[in-house]
């Protein structure tokens, strides 16, 4: 500031170069157009007059910038408005409609790229939804995300028909160089799960649950081996190395967990149907039955909300005709659990009736939390949970449990 005269530098202007600075970049650093100052007191019309090369100034004052940066390049020995906002506020004026071009550049170049690459029906409102989120605005690498994310599209079998399970690890490393890049924190992957909901025609899933169930229907899994479906006595039909060890852990009566990588390797998942198959919640029903080694069951368990192996596995039970009977908690999270099981694989509850859930209910057991949920399958039981207000696990009722399984 010291380059400048004091009818320029005067901390009065303050408010008034502040207002001068604000309209020029509106107009693109060109000097055009008209700004209303208005001094809030004397010594700022003081200031604005002596800037303005007048005796006084009104209350509101309409100044051209063309005839302001024609003073300045006159008078002020440094140049006109740029070269003297830039002294006197201490940077350079930014060009905003300069800037908002280059953003809306920005932000258009990777979606157009989008359209360019993946060229399907689907595209329009797969590139809609990448616009209206903002999910690239911004980023140096969208460009980068967009061709990953269409490879990976490309890949990819459309939803449903899919012939074999494999692992978001191995097409990030196929096909993107990285085991890593569709792990569930990186863009690649929210870009591609956008294009997956697309393809299926349905909104983006807001769970976990549903994120997961739109890759497996591209038959894409987080992982083969690290989501399990923990079994007891449940037999395949064939010899291959699957039915092999799960005819070994079932006469021995173990417990065996199975994997994805276990049913895709298999040749054909037929189980065996000769006998009910208990569907339950907690693993600890599971652990209680191998440990009584119950005759003529077998069990699945969900371990609360089944993952895509116990889906897989009881979808195959549901296909092969299995008498599936399920038995969970009775609080709402394990009624809604239930209500699911029923929805997708037609089991039928078992042992969760009103009567069953009185006989369990102790004095001081845990209170029911959360939104209540209606049992279809018995309305006297919802309300008989709403008016004691308490839950009852599974593991409360184990004793009853084994008795009933073990009844002929």
């Amino acid at each position: 500031m010291s380059d400048l005269p004091p009818w320029l530098a005067d901390a009065a202007l303050g408010p008034t170069w502040a207002r001068i600075r604000d309209r020029f970049e509106q107009a693109g650093l060109e000097p055009q157009g008209y700004v209303v100052l208005a001094p809030a007191t004397r010594v700022e019309r003081q200031a604005l007059a002596a800037l303005l090369g007048r005796t006084t100034v009104r209350d509101r004052q309409r100044v051209a910038l063309d005839a302001l940066d024609a003073r300045l390049r006159e008078r002020s020995g440094v140049g006109g408005l740029l070269e003297v906002l830039t002294l006197v506020t201490g940077s350079a004026p930014r060009d905003r409609p300069a800037s908002r071009a280059a953003r809306d550049t920005a932000r258009e170049t990777p979606l157009a790229l989008a359209a360019e690459l993946v060229r399907t029906p689907w595209a329009q409102e797969w590139v809609a939804g990448l616009r209206r989120t903002g999910v690239l605005t911004s980023r140096p690498d969208a460009e980068q995300v967009v061709r990953g994310a269409a490879a990976v599209l490309g890949a990819l079998p459309a939803p449903g028909s899919a012939r074999h399970t494999v692992s978001r690890v191995e097409l990030g490393a196929r096909l993107l160089g990285d085991a890593h890049a569709l792990d569930r924190d990186n863009v690649v992957h929210h870009v591609v799960l956008r294009g997956l909901a697309a393809a299926a025609g349905v909104a983006v899933p807001a769970s976990a649950r549903g994120r997961e169930e739109l890759w497996a229907a591209v038959g894409v899994a987080p992982d083969l081996v690290s989501r399990t479906c923990l079994l007891w006595r449940l037999r395949l039909v064939g010899d291959d190395p699957l039915a092999r060890r799960l005819a070994s852990a079932a006469a021995a009566g173990d417990p065996v967990h199975v994997t994805a990588w276990d049913l895709r390797r298999a040749d054909a998942v037929v189980p065996v149907v000769d006998r009910p198959v208990l569907v339950c919640e907690n693993p600890r029903v599971l652990e209680a039955v191998a440990e009584s080694s119950i005759d003529g069951w077998a069990v699945v368990c969900t371990a609360g909300e089944p993952n895509l192996v116990v889906d897989e596995v009881l979808g195959l039970l549901a296909a092969a005709g299995a008498d599936l009977r399920y038995h969970g908690d009775f609080d709402w999270p394990g009624v809604a659990l239930a209500e699911r099981a029923v929805a997708r694989h037609g089991v039928r509850p078992w042992r969760m009736s009103v009567d069953d859930y009185l006989a369990g209910l102790t004095m001081g057991g845990p209170e029911l939390v959360g939104a209540p949920v209606e049992p279809s399958w018995d309305p006297e039981l919802g309300a008989a949970m709403r008016r004691h207000g308490r839950a009852v696990h599974e593991e409360t009722v184990l004793g009853a449990l084994l008795d009933a399984l073990g009844s002929p």
